[in-house]
């Protein structure tokens, strides 16, 4: 169905793909898994006629669809051949509802009215829109209202929702995924990989990317594994182990961090007492934490039931309710700027929307914050009211965080916008340490991270707990990850502490709490 031979993508003297040639069979679900920055997204951009690719110079090679050669230039005409994708990044509308979102573009109109009236004068039938919107989300066994506002909905579900999106054409023939499990939870993903099962056995072609290797190997027919933009290797999965794909992706294999040294008995350096919070999908309803100084503190919870909210409600990106006091000091009505500048750091899951700016490059997007909050890296030969930036500073302290995190890229002025999903998060990584924190709380930090750079992140993480004593605060869905570095992993149920547990109890343990049942501490 889909053949491609010889793709070779530059951008300017970087070379993201080098003679790449992969085929793909109606029914066969293929993974792609390489390192972040190994040209994977790039690949994707070019099977959807992204934009970005044209106006970078467009591509070289051959792609064929059922044998006729294809060059999209836009994402419309890919969709018209029957091709569909979900982006890593969310690409819904917040303020239309659930079945605008999946129908957009495809509304249902009154048959008697478009058989009269060209398509510009045909009116939405609302009714037959969300019924066929209702009927697309049982699919993905997702009992949803199709007339909420999809900006409220908590992140997994609208992960379902923009899979339901691409699901819900009739004509989709083959379908893109890039990291659509790196937000969900294990029960969730597990309905997708069974939904992605039986449209494979309808005959669609799926082209799936994960970091996620043991989903690649239980979901794949067969894989292809990238390395610096190039194919080294196609095989069956069922001929696949993870440290097999795993030592192709970086030639050698990874080594897992872990904590050797845990701090549980400092003084709190964050109290918040009956925390409330309520965001989009997020809720926590009076809520008691200490967060000790110097420690890791973990939080997990199933998505929607808070633990995203905490470090939103902490911030002030959000309003809360209830008492918080931040190094023994009441800070229960100071705003953002202030809990900044009082030490305080937040990481949202949301690279694209809250954290980076994508149009600059990585140099500002390292340094901008602690120019303005922390009044670093301005010029010494110029009075420091005037808040001139020393350039050369910069330039050295971001080459720097560069090689330390392993930001794959062209060097400090190349823009964000035009990083792989992983090496955004290492910039956004970069840029809240460059701030000094004394804590740092951050979501979904290794979220579409390649397992060799979620190593390094974890480890750094580490370090500057050791070495800066910076106290830390994860809110992850990933348990592997919380029990290894976290002195104390707190659970969160419908919003609610529902326990506090060692990280060396077993994941039975951690499996009854998250999901609600007591548990014996």
């Amino acid at each position: 169905m889909l053949e491609l031979r010889n793709i070779n993508k530059r951008f300017g003297p970087e070379t993201a793909l080098e003679s790449v040639s992969m085929e793909i069979g109606a029914g066969e679900i293929h993974g792609l898994v390489g390192l972040n920055g190994s040209g994977k997204s790039t690949l994707l951009n070019i099977l959807f006629g992204s934009t970005t690719i044209q106006e970078t110079g467009g591509y070289d090679g051959t792609y064929l669809l059922d044998g006729r050669v294809r060059r999209f230039s836009s994402p419309c005409q890919a969709i018209r051949c029957g091709i569909g994708m979900v982006h890593q990044e969310f690409a819904l509308i917040p303020e239309m509802t659930v079945a605008e979102n999946i129908l957009i573009s495809r509304e249902k109109g009154y048959p008697f009215i478009d058989a009269l009236f060209p398509r510009q004068f045909s009116l939405v039938d609302r009714t037959s829109s969300a019924m066929a919107a209702r009927q697309t989300l049982h699919r993905l066994n997702l009992d949803l209202d199709p007339d909420q506002t999809t900006g409220r909905l908590s992140m997994n579900v609208r992960q379902f929702i923009e899979i339901a999106r691409e699901i819900s054409r009739d004509d989709l023939r083959l379908l893109l995924l890039d990291e659509p499990t790196a937000i969900l939870n294990t029960a969730d993903t597990d309905q997708l990989l069974t939904t992605l099962r039986s449209l494979a056995d309808k005959g669609i072609a799926i082209l799936f990317v994960s970091h996620r290797l043991q989903e690649i190997l239980q979901l794949c027919d067969r894989l292809t594994v990238l390395r610096e933009g190039r194919v080294v290797s196609c095989c069956a999965a069922r001929d696949s182990s993870i440290d097999t794909v795993t030592r192709l992706m970086v030639r050698e294999s990874v080594v897992k961090v872990s904590r050797t040294q845990r701090h549980t008995d400092s003084p709190p350096i964050l109290s918040v007492r009956d925390f409330r919070v309520r965001m989009a999908g997020e809720e926590l309803h009076g809520l008691d934490l200490d967060v000790h100084r110097n420690e890791i503190l973990g939080i997990i919870s199933l998505s929607g039931h808070g633990k995203l909210a905490f470090g939103a409600g902490v911030i002030g990106q959000v309003p809360f309710c209830g008492r918080l006091r931040l190094a023994g000091e009441d800070c229960s009505s100071s705003p953002c700027a202030a809990m900044i500048r009082k030490g305080l750091f937040f990481l949202s899951e949301e690279r694209s929307q809250l954290g980076l700016l994508l149009q600059h490059t990585i140099m500002d997007n390292i340094v901008f914050a602690a120019l303005h909050h922390n009044k670093r890296f301005h010029h010494p030969h110029w009075p420091h009211w005037l808040q001139v930036p020393d350039q050369k500073a910069i330039r050295r302290h971001a080459e720097h965080c560069i090689a330390e995190y392993d930001i794959r890229c062209t060097g400090p002025l190349q823009s964000v916008g035009n990083l792989s999903g992983g090496n955004q998060q290492k910039v956004r990584i970069a840029h809240a340490l460059t701030l000094s924190p004394q804590l740092l709380i951050v979501n979904e930090p290794t979220r579409g991270i390649d397992i060799a750079a979620k190593e390094r992140i974890l480890n750094l993480f580490l370090d500057v707990n050791h070495s800066e004593g910076t106290t830390i605060v994860i809110a992850s869905s990933e348990l592997d990850e919380l029990k290894r570095i976290c002195d104390r992993i707190a659970v969160l149920y419908r919003g609610r502490l529902h326990a506090i547990l060692d990280p060396a109890a077993d994941d039975l343990l951690f499996t009854q709490a998250i999901s609600g049942e007591p548990v014996l501490q």
